[in-house]
């Protein structure tokens, strides 16, 4: 029977209806994405994309460029943030002001889930160096690392890249997770993620892997089929404070998703993107940052376009268990 589960976060409902579907292999990749000639892509060294990176974020065996074609652009002078009235002063606008930017590993061939503890980390570093770079000026509100896996992830080049996007506005994702984390603390006397990652580890159902810092697990009110989130254990809201031993932690659990993912679902496109807290926020005792993984399996049809509430057609439970099967 279809199930109603509740984003204990956000308080938004989700249909489980896993009646809709077949069995979790049934999403098994019949055939390997393929590498493109990296003798013609732009984002290797040497390439086009290359000539524009910016030295003072590049590191070992990873290097930034500005988006050739930014959502966000950076800011002119102080002033232009501020919202404004068009057509007879009936719709509010603004700029679009920020700052976006194309995260490359160097080497053209490696798919994530061949990637090394280290480099992994080093990634990671990355974000939190742009992260701490775009936190000096007070127009940018948010920053959002995300990587995209795959054509149907967003990647419009096969070469292994993150993208960061800093805005002058709060996502509005995360505007509901702040309001919602924040009205769960002041009802329960509590963290909700704290709260989260005692419940998943004391269950164990949807649990992949867990080391000292940190919890992966299928979400229980997910999204996507196979969405799963890592949480780190101890309560922290900004991880761009996030010390190297624990990074590397981090890195091990994330490599962990990215060996998964090839060894049950053939290497398939997905996301992953870390949720933080604002800029305008030093420290929060109702938020922790936390990262997202969502496989992209599926699309959504009209009913999810038209009520925003989304249908899963696998359990997080069954996705689990066929994760651990690698």
């Amino acid at each position: 029977m279809p199930q109603l589960r509740k984003n204990i976060i956000t308080g938004e409902w989700l249909i489980l209806a896993p009646e809709r579907a077949q069995r979790p292999d049934d999403y098994i990749r019949s055939g390997r994405m393929k590498r493109s000639d990296k003798s013609k892509c732009p984002f290797c060294p040497g390439g086009e994309a290359f000539k524009n990176s910016i030295k003072d974020a590049e590191t070992e065996n990873i290097y930034v460029v500005p988006n050739k074609y930014p959502a966000f652009v950076t800011s002119i002078n102080g002033n232009d943030s501020k919202s404004y009235r068009v057509e007879d002063s009936f719709y509010f606008v603004k700029h679009a002001l920020g700052g976006h930017e194309v995260i490359n590993i160097k080497n053209h061939d490696l798919e994530p889930f061949q990637f090394s503890t280290s480099l992994t980390q080093e990634l990671f570093e990355v974000f939190q160096n742009r992260y701490l770079f775009y936190k000096k000026d007070k127009i940018n509100e948010y920053a959002m690392a995300i990587y995209n896996h795959g054509p149907e992830s967003g990647a419009t080049l096969d070469h292994p890249h993150a993208q960061l996007f800093v805005s002058s506005i709060v996502p509005n994702y995360i505007l509901r997770e702040l309001h919602g984390s924040e009205n769960y603390y002041n009802t329960n006397g509590s963290c909700v993620f704290c709260d989260m990652v005692k419940h998943e580890h004391h269950e164990r159902v949807r649990v992949l892997a867990e080391n000292d810092d940190f919890i992966l697990f299928t979400f229980f009110a997910a999204r996507f089929p196979f969405e799963m989130w890592v949480l780190p254990k101890q309560h922290e809201s900004q991880f761009e404070k996030v010390g190297k031993d624990v990074l590397k932690n981090l890195a091990i659990i994330l490599n962990k998703v990215f060996v998964m993912l090839d060894k049950t679902l053939n290497d398939p496109p997905f996301n992953f993107f870390i949720h933080n807290l604002p800029n305008t926020m030093k420290s929060c005792s109702f938020y922790h940052w936390h990262i997202e993984i969502t496989p992209r399996l599926s699309n959504y049809g009209g009913y999810e376009l038209g009520s925003g509430n989304v249908i899963d057609i696998v359990a997080p439970e069954k996705a689990a268990e066929f994760l651990k099967k690698e």
